[in-house]
């Protein structure tokens, strides 16, 4: 069974492309619309009236895991269109095709097995298809019968199949080049899908006609198939001017006669003859000429579409490259922006008080359970987890993961700086590196914390939870704007292992507390 139809209608390199041709109302489009079980059918005849005058693509499906694309052609009996109207349409088709690099894995010459007779227009229409393929593509031919449920036995059948593949002037030289008779017995989809995995097996080949007009440069009218045409109407036009010569010398008869109502009868036909007679000369006068025309109408509209394609590339480059320079622009602007904020930071941070520049020891400060020169390891009361270890660059401050109390990785020193009425001064220096606590201003606009080595380790100030010696928030004291001054705080973002700790809290709002648990 065939998959769901494909999307994409349009033929690809990767496609098996094959026509199905055949005699008006033979069932093309019947089983085309068997074959794709597409929503999008074909329109199908019920009567000799062609239903079928442009080649039409019915929509891809999947078989055997291939895409399938299947081509519907107009019979040359068409009802709607003379002969030399089909040979253009269908070579045209082919042509573009073939110039786009698409050769067909196959064509399909469907035929009714139901026929009592094979006529001489089947067969004059078949030598054409015949030179339409040429000798060496007619491998990859499938001669199908169909309408198998009209005969009145399957062995009818199958005698019938055995006489159409013995007729010299039909079938049987079409075969001995290598087509293959297959047969249509069921209208069912597996029936049908049986005759194209038949083609999937063949390599698509150029069809005689599509090299003699793309490689060898011949007008339509020096091509096998269509001087074959031109050979049938130029027996079509002697069988007019037969006509035409009887129906003249009957009305010459039916004047001497003075039979004058036959006479008017048999000049009006004659007329009729006249008229079909000049149409045929100048159809095959024409041919050529018409075909150019489809050709250059082609060439102008791939020109145009070429030139819009054109335009349209130049226009998505130039959109890109505004988008590009407007992109550039806020880049630009945004660098500019997180200077001067780094500017602006940089100045406060020159008002941040550091350690006092003066001989001897520091001042002894006692603030709660922190006292001068012991040390402490800080237990982040909200995450509860420590704000314990360094990065392994050994700057950058980062949580450690939840451990039990008493399980800090990292202690860090307080040294006192002094005291103002209730601000508590001190510098903070880990125990391990020596390096201290610092406010530095080098990344997302100062509100990173780092432990390096410095001569005026940054100075932070302590307050103490209301009720609890050991809890408290601190704060970087900025001393010409204390009402700036920062408390510090984990980045929400940042709580996992290995992330930094980068922020800061306006002072007044609610900032964390730290436990402070000594270690000495």
């Amino acid at each position: 069974m065939a998959d769901k139809p494909v999307e994409s209608p349009s033929p690809t390199d990767k496609d098996v492309l094959i026509a199905v041709m055949g005699l008006t109302g033979s069932g093309k489009s019947t089983f085309i619309n068997l074959a794709t079980q597409s929503p999008n059918k074909l329109q199908v005849g019920h009567s000799i009236q062609s239903c079928t005058d442009v080649v039409e693509r019915a929509d891809p499906f999947n078989l055997a895991g291939r895409r399938i694309v299947l081509f519907d052609t107009p019979g040359f009996d068409d009802t709607n269109k003379s002969e030399t109207e089909i040979l253009r349409i269908i070579a045209f088709e082919l042509e573009k095709q073939y110039r786009k690099g698409r050769t067909l894995h196959g064509i399909i010459y469907v035929y009714r097995i139901s026929d009592l007779r094979v006529g001489g227009l089947a067969k004059t229409n078949f030598g054409i298809f015949r030179k339409l393929c040429g000798d060496s593509s007619l491998r990859n031919v499938v001669i199908m019968t169909n309408m198998w449920s009209r005969l009145p036995t399957e062995e009818e059948g199958l005698r019938r199949a055995d006489e159409l593949t013995s007729l010299d002037d039909f079938f049987k030289p079409a075969i001995a080049k290598g087509a293959v008779m297959m047969h249509h017995k069921k209208d069912t989809v597996e029936s049908a899908h049986g005759i194209l995995q038949q083609i999937l097996q063949n390599h698509p080949m150029a069809l005689s006609i599509q090299t003699e007009i793309v490689e060898q440069h011949k007008n339509i009218t020096e091509t096998g198939a269509g001087m074959a045409l031109d050979d049938k109407l130029a027996i079509l036009a002697q069988q007019y001017e037969r006509k035409l010569k009887e129906q003249f010398e009957a009305a010459e008869e039916a004047r001497r006669e003075r039979d004058e109502e036959t006479r008017q009868e048999q000049l009006e036909e004659a007329e009729k003859i006249r008229k079909l007679l000049e149409k045929l000369e100048e159809e095959r006068r024409d041919q050529a000429k018409q075909y150019q025309l489809l050709q250059e109408q082609f060439a102008a509209a791939e020109r145009k579409h070429e030139q819009a394609t054109r335009e349209a590339e130049e226009r998505f480059q130039k959109e890109t490259r505004a988008a590009e320079d407007r992109l550039r622009q806020r880049l630009d602007a945004d660098e500019r922006r997180r200077a001067q904020e780094r500017a602006s930071m940089e100045g406060r941070m020159a008002n941040i008080v550091t350690s006092f520049d003066r001989p001897g020891p520091r001042p002894s400060v006692r603030h709660g359970v922190i006292v001068s020169g012991r040390s402490y390891a800080m237990f982040n009361q909200e995450h509860e987890t420590y704000y314990a270890t360094l990065h392994h660059d050994e700057e950058n401050l980062i949580m450690e993961p939840q451990l039990p109390r008493g399980r800090a990785r990292q202690q860090w020193k307080f040294h006192g700086e002094g005291e103002s009425g209730k601000c508590f001064r001190w510098s903070i220096q880990s125990v391990s590196s020596g390096k201290y606590l610092c406010a530095t201003s080098r990344w997302w606009g100062g509100q990173v914390f780092k432990a390096r080595e410095t001569q005026t380790p940054t100075i932070w100030c302590t307050h103490r939870v209301e009720g609890h010696d050991s809890r408290f928030r601190i704060h970087l004291h900025n001393e010409s704007e204390p009402d700036n001054e920062k408390v510090i705080s984990v980045d929400r973002g940042s709580r996992k292992s290995g992330d930094p700790i980068n922020m800061f809290k306006q002072r007044g709002t609610k900032g964390e507390v730290w436990i402070m648990e000594g270690c000495d």
